[in-house]
């Protein structure tokens, strides 16, 4: 038995969203309340969040996935991402560090195809380039799920 519930966000949750993502180091950018789904715990505290993020008309993003330290390796994300992926139109893609992809794998994710990106999901993989060069780091992954 989880020591959460899962709940569509409100408007009182949004100051908790941003502060959770800033808190977890995530693109801090589009967090529209409206779009996420919140856990929280027994004494109401906001423990994680997740949010569908659209990028026009044909093309979402699975986004802002962020739990609070002491509940991570609880399931807190997995519950969080399991409701957002039900019913959610497809495709639907992601971004992550490319140590989390084995995570996302787990739900059916698998690494997009470059030639065949959304314009906003080809704009992040340019920009995730020139990151890798200028910081000599991994490039984050972008995942689809059909």
């Amino acid at each position: 038995m989880n020591d959460y519930k899962i709940a569509r966000a409100t408007h009182r949750d949004r100051a908790r969203i941003r502060r959770l993502v800033w808190k977890v180091g995530i693109n801090p950018f589009g967090l529209h309340w409206q779009n996420f789904l919140v856990a929280k715990d027994r004494r109401r505290r906001l423990i994680g969040c997740g949010q569908l993020k659209p990028h026009g008309r044909r093309s979402i993003e699975l986004a802002s996935i962020a739990v609070e330290e002491e509940y991570r390796n609880r399931g807190v994300a997995r519950t969080v991402i399991e409701e957002l992926l039900e019913g959610a139109p497809r495709p639907l893609y992601l971004v992550c560090l490319p140590r989390l992809s084995s995570f996302y794998e787990r739900f059916g994710f698998t690494a997009a195809n470059a030639g065949h990106l959304p314009l906003h999901f080809r704009r992040v993989r340019r920009l995730a380039r020139i990151i890798r060069v200028l910081h000599r780091s991994r490039a984050p992954v972008i995942m689809r799920l059909d």
